[in-house]
């Protein structure tokens, strides 16, 4: 339980720190993937208790945020896992649309539970691929243990991108991957009823 809300801080801590503003958008732009995860988190903790937005305004721009900043096309293939082949051009759509939608609306209502957690970078390094990157960073809680939080990072063309959060050696996108999984062979290998369910969080 204890992981859940701390993935659910820092996925928060991530998007909420764009903002739709070209100006802004300036301060984000790095050379490096430690960087670029370092500009997120530490502008998020400055946004994250601005009490004027409302949570239909949280809501719009995580989604923006999520749409610009994460791979989702990789990270949809991924926690869709070997489904992914089997399924049809339409389904591999409507899920990556589904799937957007549903972890938009998860996640946007969770601002709530930041309370004061730092995060400060240690190393990033090069995966095998040159593209590729592991950002390694620890978040101190008051009263709390350091906590070990890996970013995997990816590079598109002139912009990082995420990939996946680790938090204590726990993916989350391999957690994901786990339950979509799981519901889908429940309901006979059937990917449109993961989908029926993930279209009813929503």
């Amino acid at each position: 339980m204890l992981i859940k809300k701390l993935i659910l801080i820092i996925i928060c801590s991530t998007f909420f720190i764009f903002s739709s503003n070209s100006s802004n958008n300036k301060l984000f732009a790095a050379n490096d993937p430690g960087t670029f995860i370092m500009n997120m988190t530490l502008n998020a903790i400055k946004n994250l208790t601005n009490s004027s937005v409302s949570s239909e305004e949280k809501e719009e721009k995580f989604g923006e945020l999520f749409d610009n900043n994460f791979d989702i096309p990789s990270i949809s293939r991924f926690v869709l896992g070997k489904y992914w082949k089997s399924a049809s051009l339409d389904q591999k759509k409507e899920f990556i649309k589904t799937f957007r939608n549903y972890i938009v609306k998860t996640y946007s209502t969770r601002f709530n539970d930041y309370s004061g957690q730092n995060l400060k970078l240690v190393k990033f390094e090069n995966e095998s691929n040159p593209k590729l990157f592991l950002v390694y960073t620890v978040l101190e809680t008051p009263d709390a243990p350091l906590i070990k939080i890996n970013w995997r990072v990816g590079k598109k063309k002139d912009k990082f991108v995420i990939l996946d959060i680790v938090i204590e050696g726990i993916s989350l996108a391999v957690t994901q991957r786990s339950e979509f999984v799981s519901v889908i062979e429940q309901n006979n290998g059937k990917i449109d009823s993961l989908i029926s369910l993930l279209k009813e969080k929503i």
